[in-house]
């Protein structure tokens, strides 16, 4: 059984603003139905997902 990844899911809600949105999962896959069964307009609108981005690090762990 692979490890959860963090993952992004990027969207645009009815007005057209980009919101994005993270959760823990296995796959890309997962990350949607994740995304679908948490925000309702998403599950009214699965084509307003507009990037799904798995996170290689996490933001403050990077180098400065």
């Amino acid at each position: 059984m692979p490890l959860q990844q963090r993952y992004t899911v990027r969207y645009r809600d009815r007005n057209s603003a980009s919101i994005e949105r993270c959760y823990y999962a296995r796959d890309v896959h997962e990350a949607r139905v994740l995304a679908m069964e948490s925000i309702p307009f998403i599950r009214n609108h699965p084509m307003a997902i507009d990037l799904i981005r798995r996170e290689t690090s996490h933001p403050f762990n990077r180098a400065a």
